[in-house]
C-alpha cells in the first residue's frame, strides 16, 4: 500500500511564530497512535518566521480523513491559539508518496 500524504501551509503574524513554533515541539502527540497514522514534519520558511509547511503521512487517505473528522482531532485543535496572532491555514495539499 502506498503512503498518503499531506501538506498544509500555515501563515500566522510574525508576533505569533515563535508560540507556533513551541506549540509544535510540545505537541499532546495523541496522533501518534491513531490507525494509519506514519508520521509529522514541521518546517519554518528559512528566511521567514512566519510561514510552515505541516507534512503528514498516512497509511491512506481513508484513515487520514477519519482522524479529521475525531474527537481527539478536535481536542487536539483546542489548544491552538485564538485572536490576531492565531495560525491561519493558507494552502492544504496531498499526494501519493512515490519513493523516499
Amino acid at each position: 500500500m502506498t503512503d498518503y500524504v499531506t501538506i498544509t501551509e500555515i501563515s500566522v503574524p510574525e508576533d505569533g511564530a515563535e508560540a507556533l513554533a513551541e506549540a509544535f515541539r510540545q505537541r499532546l502527540g495523541a496522533v501518534d497512535a491513531w490507525p494509519g497514522f506514519r508520521g509529522l514534519t514541521v518546517l519554518r520558511e528559512c528566511g521567514r518566521a512566519d510561514r510552515f509547511l505541516m507534512i503528514t503521512r498516512w497509511e491512506s487517505s481513508e484513515s487520514f480523513r477519519l482522524y479529521m473528522r475525531s474527537a481527539l482531532h478536535r481536542a487536539s485543535h483546542a489548544r491552538i491559539p485564538r485572536g490576531r496572532s492565531r495560525p491561519r491555514p493558507s494552502g492544504f495539499r496531498d499526494f501519493e508518496l512515490v519513493t523516499t
